[in-house]
């Protein structure tokens, strides 16, 4: 595997793992659960988020999850990119 690929893998791991954090901060800023979180955005449990939250077994959120959270969360969805 060339150099630049495997630049390219950890820098999106980087990313993915910032914004799992993030949206973990905000979440919690709000005082929301898991599980609340979840519903508010259409889940019918916290199971995948709180996956997501920690990366267990490389989960992530995706556009959509993260376009959700941000307006149930009130949070503009370039904070969840921010370091």
């Amino acid at each position: 595997m060339s150099d630049v690929v495997v630049d390219l893998e950890t820098y999106s791991e980087e990313i993915l793992n910032i914004v799992s954090s993030n949206v973990k901060k905000y979440r919690e800023k709000k005082g929301l659960t898991q599980l609340q979180l979840a519903l508010e955005i259409g889940m019918s449990g916290s199971a995948y988020l709180g996956r997501a939250e920690i990366r267990k077994d490389n989960h992530r959120f995706n556009l959509v999850h993260l376009a959700k959270i941000s307006k149930v969360l009130d949070v503009d969805i370039k904070k969840f990119f921010e370091k």
